[in-house]
């Protein structure tokens, strides 16, 4: 996928709550979901991979978004809204 809507208003409301490091870790969460167009693997240490997070407190960042927005399936963590944009 290399176009999905981004209504910012939503976003914000939704995230306002979030470090900064947490707001970019989401939204490379974000991006590595719709250009994959599925779910992000299971396994954390990939999941990290893919978003580059690589010291300690991106990957604290990263495990508190999968947490908070995102839910651990059996094919991996699924976010209902891309889902809905694929």
């Amino acid at each position: 996928m290399n176009f999905y809507s981004f209504h910012i208003g939503d976003y914000a409301s939704a995230t306002r709550h979030l470090t900064w490091l947490e707001d970019a870790a989401y939204r490379r969460l974000l991006d590595v979901y719709y250009v994959k167009e599925g779910p992000l693997p299971a396994e954390l240490r990939q999941v990290y991979r893919l978003v580059v997070a690589s010291t300690q407190e991106q990957r604290e960042a990263v495990d508190i978004v999968l947490e908070e927005f995102f839910t651990l399936t059996d094919v991996g963590y699924t976010h209902m809204r891309c889902e809905h944009e694929i």
